[in-house]
């Protein structure tokens, strides 16, 4: 036995003196765990029930696999043309298994714990205590509001920033080489395949281009290294995204349809930018103000309350930084204490550019999920080229320890900044499907801008279905095109509408259901049901015995008057919207149908329209 030890500790010390094993495996033990972490919470939170989800992301993957393209119109509005690629394994893996598919989810945005440890690695060399302070500096980023918001969700900033944070940790890996290595071409397959996925990534393609520009070696290598970088993204770009972007430019005249139709003039689109502009500064003043208001107000930039105040202290700081290199400047200082490591210096660019980027593009605050898990980096950084070294680490700490407090605060008390959760159930998604006579003849028009669609993969496939009055900037012709479709199906024309949710009354169902799954558990739904019995008279609800079991459900005199009047006011709202296409429908005729995601009820109305006349 003493031998095997020998030889394990003669083996472990030579790895760890050529590779560094003790540091790798602890590395590799932090990386996993807080993926588990990341995994757990994801589950914890709840099944993903998002509006891009309700909107988008679930049709545009079944409208890929059943080839939609050419029957349905836009039923996701004007998201409805989006690169579907990144929803599909979430779509094909959520309807058998929701909280597998969470966790692996949640695990993988975790990855960027890793990425972000990787870089800071490589940005704070030379430092003694790097090996520590990566992985805590990484961990306060995936503390970050916009990371924890949609940690385990399909909105697709967590999940796309693993792919730029690996191109950023490859580009900073290159550095240390004197040619263009293969990490430059990986890294720039690895960038491709993250803007690919989510096309906002194109902002952080553009920085990382600009920083390998500004890097510390002469202008052929920097244009060499740029220009390896920007052929193999752009390459990846069009072999991934390229074939669908293709056929939207067959389909529509547009690659990216609708938005920036202002350049393609595609006919079933106004001419505008549709980019969402409601989030722009409206000045230059305001745009330099821009990190210190939407800190204090979050809803500048966010629909949701996202508070994070490490962008007023990064942008203090900034300036801080300026201003000290230079009067270091000026003051004749020493270029050597001046510069920083070519890591880093390409770190700071990347952040500075991309943030700039965003700013006037977006301006969305959830698109800067990567930079805000490596604004505590950046902040360790920026400290240490304003104050003196024992100094700067006390700043950057308190700094640190400061905008994480608040940032988990403020998140608990806005209900952790939720896009949309629902509880658990067995099945991720349901809907009642209603009677559709002749569904191959039938078009189903979904009415409004509320997100309708992802009903679609859960109803009668032969049917033909399209949005109208949506967020799609719709042309004249678009209406033509409606009503021409409407004239190509000989058969039933039906709307789905929304439908009102008396949110009280669902979670008082949902909690009957989950005293009902317990009784089960143990027994006490069968026989006289008495105990049963007993809650449901301290509840003020029914008992129901079938197939000899009890169950508690609501009272029959506990009616939905409110959200009946409320159906009727939707419908009467998607008659005059109908109107516009020359369709009529009775607003009487609706009936509701159940729908859900998780526990979370999402109802919608099934109307007949009748055809307009000749």
């Amino acid at each position: 036995m003493s031998a095997l030890r020998r030889r394990w500790q003669s083996a472990t010390a030579f790895l760890d003196r050529r590779f560094g094993f003790h540091r790798v495996a602890n590395a590799v033990w932090a990386a996993v765990s807080v993926a588990l972490l990341c995994g757990l919470a994801s589950v914890w939170r709840g099944q993903d029930s998002n509006w891009d989800l309700r909107n988008y992301h679930l049709y545009n993957a079944h409208a890929w696999l059943t080839d939609r393209l050419a029957t349905d119109l836009a039923p996701a509005q004007l998201q409805s043309y989006f690169v579907p690629w990144l929803d599909v394994p979430y779509f094909l893996a959520a309807q058998h298994w929701p909280k597998l598919t969470a966790m692996v989810l949640g695990m993988w945005h975790g990855l960027a714990f890793a990425l972000v440890a990787g870089i800071g690695w490589l940005a704070l060399a030379g430092r003694a205590d790097r090996a520590r302070l990566a992985p805590l500096l990484a961990l306060a980023g995936c503390l970050s509001a916009v990371f924890l918001s949609e940690l385990g969700t399909t909105m697709g900033d967590n999940t796309t920033a693993v792919f730029v944070l690996a191109a950023v940790l490859m580009v900073l890996q290159a550095t240390r080489r004197e040619h263009v290595s293969w990490h430059w071409w990986l890294a720039g397959v690895v960038l491709g395949l993250g803007v690919s996925l989510k096309l906002t990534n194109a902002v952080y393609a553009l920085a990382l281009g600009v920083a390998v520009l500004s890097g510390p070696w002469s202008w052929t290598l920097r244009i060499q290294r740029a220009a390896a970088l920007t052929a193999t993204t752009t390459a990846t770009i069009a072999l991934v995204a390229g074939p669908w972007l293709w056929r939207m430019w067959r389909q529509f005249d547009n690659p990216l349809f609708p938005q920036f139709n202002g350049w393609f003039q595609a006919p079933l689109a106004i001419p505008v930018s549709v980019a969402d502009q409601r989030w722009l500064p409206s000045g230059v003043i305001e745009a330099a103000l821009r990190p210190i208001k939407f800190t204090i107000n979050p809803f500048l930039v966010s629909e949701v309350p996202l508070l994070q105040v490490i962008w007023a202290v990064l942008y203090l700081l900034a300036i801080a930084a300026v201003l000290a290199w230079f009067l270091r400047r000026r003051a004749g200082g020493n270029r050597q204490d001046m510069a920083v490591n070519a890591p880093a210096r390409l770190l700071l660019v990347f952040f500075a550019v991309a943030f700039v980027t965003w700013l006037a593009v977006f301006s969305i605050h959830r698109y800067l999920a990567v930079l805000e898990l490596l604004a505590p980096l950046v902040l360790w950084l920026l400290a240490e080229r304003v104050f003196a070294p024992a100094l700067a680490a006390r700043v950057a700490k308190c700094a640190i320890a400061a905008t994480i407090a608040v940032t988990l605060v403020g998140s608990w008390l806005t209900g952790w900044g939720n896009w949309g959760h629902a509880g658990w159930t067995g099945t991720a998604f349901q809907v009642e499907v209603p009677k559709m006579d002749q569904p191959a003849q039938s078009t189903v028009l979904l009415v409004g801008t509320e997100p309708q669609a992802w009903r679609i993969a859960f109803l009668p496939a032969a049917a033909a279905y399209a949005s109208v009055g949506s967020n799609l900037p719709e042309s004249a012709h678009y209406a033509d095109v409606i009503r021409a479709r409407i004239a190509a199906r000989p058969g039933p024309v039906y709307a789905m509408v929304p439908a009102d949710v008396d949110n009280r009354m669902e979670k008082r169902r949902a909690r009957l259901a989950q005293i009902n799954a317990w009784a089960a558990r143990l027994g006490l739904d069968r026989g006289d049901c008495g105990l049963l019995r007993k809650v449901a008279r301290n509840r003020r609800a029914d008992v129901l015995v079938g197939d000899g079991r009890c169950r508690m459900t609501t009272r029959a005199d506990e009616s939905g008057s409110n959200v009946a009047m409320a159906n009727r006011a939707l419908a009467e709202t998607a008659v005059q919207t109908l109107a516009r296409y020359g369709l009529l429908m009775e607003p009487g005729r609706c009936r509701v149908h159940a729908a859900s995601i998780g526990a979370e009820a999402v109802p919608y109305q099934w109307c007949p329209v009748e055809r307009p006349a000749h």
